[in-house]
């Protein structure tokens, strides 16, 4: 019966307006002088603004971000780390830890992200994984869960070597879930911050100068290699709406921050994040064959805010596609069908339907009664008649 189920399928579409074919968001709306950036959505992930987004590139010190998201995720922020021998002569830009320094967890993350010191992620690296081999593969399996699939760590630190790469579309999911946590949060947001480690204590300052300059800046990370060139991940927020962007490439120090800070005021102005609850009022009717009631019927509400530029909004339009006729007896939690919206060829919402009661089958005694509405069908007397004759 289950399979018989399955195979029926019925999909109904409608949206606001007739969709438009010929719709194209090109989501390159400026011209940049680097070679590869995006811009995303915090919240939904979508992507705003697209420049080689997708491809693979040396990415610096953001390899930082990666690195304190298995820092805090795998220690206390109070536990108390031991500086390895190795970390004092990494190289690049360093906290300055000494051998035999202690570090809590919170002063190393601060130490890696602030400054960006490699001696920071090094010790990281060391501390979590046993061998920094070993946690450049907790990265690299960190990131596919996250959904960062281009990307592949050799290191913590993010100097160059042969393998360790990413992508600026990559390195914005990394960067939208580590802004998750707080901690990584309130640290890439600070323009300078105290700690102690060894017996030195010492006011970081952070190199993202975006946070002094421009008030909608919230984060996160600067970098910088040869290979990599200059780099930075720059988060920002306005109205409550928080967008993540990333500058690969970038030729010099100027580049990078005026592109970043050009890349958000464009998105600002153009995208508003707008709530289409409105929208996302369902109601669904669906045929049972064999059971107590005729239908299977439910109001689905839901609510959504979504980025979108004005002139999208005559390109939403909803798909439905739900199981034809259903077979009474049937269980509650079975699976019905789906709810989807899209915006010109892009998903952006996605609801399982599910059965919210048991479904019984038609007993003996209704079909009988049936049998007899359908005779009897304009008698005023049928349910007393009904009634009489099951006393009787």
């Amino acid at each position: 019966m289950i399979k018989k189920i399955v195979l029926s399928l019925i999909i109904f579409v409608c949206s606001l307006n007739i969709y438009a074919s010929e719709y194209v968001n090109t989501k390159n709306y400026l011209k940049i002088n680097v070679p590869a950036a995006v811009v995303i959505d915090d919240n939904t992930h979508r992507v705003l603004y697209d420049k080689n987004a997708n491809e693979q590139r040396s990415i610096a010190s953001l390899t930082k971000v990666m690195t304190s998201i298995l820092l805090i995720e795998n220690c206390d922020l109070n536990e108390v780390i031991n500086v390895p021998d190795e970390a004092t002569w990494v190289g690049g830009s360093e906290l300055g830890l000494k051998k035999g320094d202690t570090i809590t967890t919170y002063n190393l993350l601060v130490g890696m992200l602030l400054p960006s010191g490699n001696d920071a992620a090094f010790t990281t690296g060391i501390h979590v994984g046993g061998t920094i081999e070993k946690f450049a593969e907790m990265m690299t399996e960190k990131a596919k869960q996250i959904g960062a699939l281009n990307t592949s760590f050799k290191n913590a630190h993010g100097l160059d070597v042969e393998g360790h790469y990413s992508t600026a579309y990559d390195m914005a999911l990394i960067t939208s879930y580590a802004l998750k946590n707080d901690v990584i949060n309130k640290i890439v947001g600070s323009t300078s911050l105290s700690i102690t480690y060894g017996k030195t204590t010492r006011t970081l300052n952070n190199t993202n100068r975006l946070l002094k300059s421009y008030a909608y800046v919230d984060g996160v990370k600067t970098g910088y290699t040869d290979n990599a060139e200059r780099c930075v991940i720059t988060s920002g927020t306005k109205n409550n709406f928080r967008i993540i962007s990333v500058v690969l490439g970038a030729t010099d120090t100027n580049t990078r921050f005026n592109t970043a800070k050009d890349l958000m005021d464009k998105t600002f102005e153009l995208y508003k994040n707008d709530d289409l609850s409105k929208m996302m009022n369902w109601y669904v009717k669906i045929p049972v064959i064999k059971g107590e009631n005729e239908y299977y019927e439910a109001n689905i509400l839901d609510s959504m805010t979504y980025p979108i530029i004005s002139e999208e909004y005559d390109n939403i339009y909803v798909k439905q596609e739900f199981l034809k006729e259903i077979y009474a007896p049937m269980p509650k939690g079975t699976y019905l069908g789906n709810i989807k919206m899209y915006l010109g060829e892009e998903e952006i919402y996605l609801k399982d339907i599910f059965l919210t009661e048991d479904l019984n089958k038609r007993s003996m005694n209704q079909y009988f009664k049936d049998g007899l509405n359908s005779i009897f069908k304009k008698s005023n007397i049928l349910d007393s008649w009904i009634i009489k004759y099951y006393v009787n």
